[in-house]
């Protein structure tokens, strides 16, 4: 992964860039979760709460993306792992909203991969279900604008990610910032995109985020490490 992120770097046109994949054992978050549930005892985790346009997501990144498959709405069944708390008694997937415990479980992960931020009041709408068609698509295309070769790198970058998280057994988060104090609106950042991959069955949680920051920016950049065993077992601690 270190080479990888590497090659992102030094072949940068005209900008820097800022490149994470990073994986979370759900153990991790759930002892966080549990040493706040300790503290309020009011949390309803079942309760639902609205998620973010599918659309909108896809379409603020960039305009020019197509969108042409068929988004599933409430009460289609999906394919996807996930969280009991996110399906029905007849094992639907609830489209357009997600439990306080699956909101929780991802705004944890975003702390840990920025600890300098803090992500715990993010809005439920800051997220969207996304589809890992679109999402490959989008990031290629930001890519290719911005990286030398990007092409020929390409497939690299979604076998790491099919090695760390199988993506076809993924629910999969968009994330979209709604405050001015975070990593993907400061001073500097041009875009950004934001991924997280939930897989249950293998207990674990994959963010991506990509930015796109100036060259003036006074931004430290530090590249992440790959998914070792001793990196895994870290986070599972």
């Amino acid at each position: 992964m270190d080479v990888f992120a590497q090659t992102l770097v030094t072949g940068a046109i005209d900008c820097v860039i800022d490149f994470k994949l990073e994986t979370y054992s759900s153990k991790m978050v759930t002892s966080e979760k549990k040493q706040w549930k300790s503290n309020d005892k009011s949390v309803i985790w079942g309760e639902r709460q609205p998620l973010g346009s599918y659309e909108e997501m896809v379409m603020s990144a960039s305009p020019s993306v197509g969108h042409n498959h068929r988004l599933r709405h409430l009460s289609e069944r999906s394919c996807s792992g996930g969280s009991d708390n996110d399906f029905d008694s007849n094992d639907y997937l609830i489209k357009d909203s997600i439990s306080r415990k699956r909101l929780y479980d991802l705004t944890q992960v975003l702390n840990s991969s920025f600890p300098d931020h803090d992500f715990t009041n993010a809005n439920s709408e800051a997220f969207a279900l996304v589809n890992y068609t679109d999402l490959s698509r989008l990031v290629d295309m930001k890519l290719e604008t911005i990286v030398r070769d990007y092409h020929v790198r390409r497939e690299e970058l979604w076998g790491l990610i099919d090695e760390a998280i199988v993506p076809s057994d993924c629910q999969i988060y968009s994330f979209k910032s709604q405050f001015e104090d975070d990593p993907f609106t400061e001073d500097g950042c041009i875009w950004a995109l934001a991924f997280i991959f939930y897989n249950k069955g293998l207990k674990r949680f994959v963010i991506l985020t990509i930015r796109c920051l100036s060259k003036q920016a006074e931004t430290s950049i530090e590249i992440f490490p790959d998914f070792s065993e001793d990196e895994t077992e870290q986070h599972e601690k």
